[in-house]
């Protein structure tokens, strides 16, 4: 073949490349083979907020532009729009760590923070009652304590896990792709692993709270042997940090294998997970057998009293359901959760989940007949020592107070001197 012949047929194929500018990748975008000439449009690159109103005309309206040059080549891409929509329309777009206002999910968070924040107050104040009511304290409200303090760090931790999610305390927002802040990593995972150990920790408790009340209705109740209470406190903390800390060595290795894990998240996957859910479950099952069971042991007492006495077990047959939230119990739906979690399942496990601690100080403490006896009594015994020192005030002191006309309590001497402490 001639090299004329074949010089003829390199320019004809070159002219046909030249007549368009090929598909090119801008590290941002791929543009499709355009002629000479023509200017070509895209999208921004960015992912738009649909639900949030005027942002769809936005993503239409604001584009980059691209010239192919008259000889097939192409010119530089145009973002000034996109710098724009960064600027004056960020609401729109999801990055920088923002995500598009989803209703459902801030209604959750907000009532799983408020019911967390009530039941801690409550649960602090029915631990402050337990404490200083001397003539009620025994075995069963030591374990009620361990139960409210579970619950009270179960709760605080949570609060402080949610709010550092919500305001992405662990993240470096200052790109559009969040990268994390490797330097806190094992902040974000010491809160993480004890909002796993106060988890495990409540529901144990609750396990104990549910045998002890079982152990009262059956013989173990005539015997004069009870359990000593380190027992109670290995079963109660114990158990739930060999658990946690069993778990937390596998997933930390097999968190390793994967170079983008932060965090130990996602840390509800794998089989491993049955360390963690096969023993609350167990523990919540367990308790469901105890309730079963009080609630067969004051039936069968129905059925051998006397009507009067029937009609009074029937109603603590009826006043048994109050144990349904108070040992967990109601949790053992949220076992199963489906793939797509409607907003009723959703809702209704955040209520379920953060308000037991609100179940636990109302009816353990607040309503609880011995308490309110104890603190009435408390009160009483108060009233005559106040009203004893009240009455009480020195010669002395009487005749200051005619002279000066000033109350004993702010009286101080003529010489700048405080006046001696009373030790009556």
């Amino acid at each position: 073949m001639s090299g004329s012949v074949i010089g003829r047929e390199r320019n004809i194929c070159l002219e046909l490349v030249n007549q368009y500018c090929m598909a090119n990748f801008d590290r941002s975008l791929c543009w499709q083979k355009t002629a000479p000439g023509e200017v070509a449009q895209r999208k921004c690159p960015f992912s738009y907020c649909q639900n949030v109103e005027g942002c769809e005309e936005i993503e239409n309206n604001y584009t980059v532009q691209r010239i192919c040059n008259e000889n097939g080549s192409w010119a530089e891409p145009m973002y000034a729009q996109c710098i724009d929509v960064l600027k004056y329309h960020p609401h729109c777009i999801v990055g920088f760590c923002r995500t598009c206002p989803d209703l459902l999910r801030e209604m959750v968070i907000n009532v799983s923070l408020t019911l967390s924040i009530v039941s801690v107050a409550l649960l602090v104040t029915a631990l402050i009652l337990f404490s200083i009511l001397d003539s009620i304290q025994c075995r069963r409200l030591s374990i009620h304590k361990n139960l409210a303090s579970s619950f009270v760090f179960r709760f605080t931790v949570l609060a402080l896990w949610t709010v550092a999610q919500t305001t992405n305390f662990f993240q470096d927002c200052s790109y559009y792709n969040s990268m994390p802040l490797y330097e806190y990593e094992w902040i974000c995972k010491l809160l993480l692993w004890l909002v796993i150990y106060f988890q495990v920790a409540s529901v144990m408790w609750m396990l104990i709270e549910g045998g002890y009340l079982y152990s009262r209705f059956t013989v173990f109740a005539m015997r004069s042997i009870d359990f000593p209470n380190y027992a109670f406190l290995f079963c109660g903390w114990g158990v739930p940090f060999v658990v946690v800390v069993s778990w937390t060595i596998i997933h930390q290795r097999r968190s390793s294998q994967n170079q983008n894990s932060f965090c130990w998240l996602p840390y509800a996957q794998g089989a491993h997970l049955w360390i963690l859910s096969a023993t609350m479950g167990l523990a919540l099952i367990l308790n469901l057998l105890f309730l079963l069971g009080i609630v067969l042991i004051l039936v069968q007492k129905l059925r051998a009293e006397n009507t009067a006495e029937s009609k009074k077990i029937w109603r603590t047959v009826k006043s048994t359901l109050l144990l349904v939230p108070l040992l967990g119990v109601s949790n053992i739906p949220l076992f199963y959760e489906p793939s797509q979690p409607s907003s009723v399942y959703m809702l209704g496990s955040a209520i379920l989940q953060h308000s037991q601690g609100i179940f636990i100080a109302v009816l353990y403490c607040f309503l609880n007949g011995e308490v309110q006896n104890a603190m009435k009594r408390q009160l009483l015994s108060e009233q005559p020592r106040f009203e004893i020192e009240r009455s009480y005030i020195p010669d002395e002191i009487n005749e200051l107070d005619s002279k000066l006309g000033m109350p004993m309590g702010e009286l101080n001497y003529t010489d700048g001197s405080k006046r001696p402490h009373n030790s009556h």
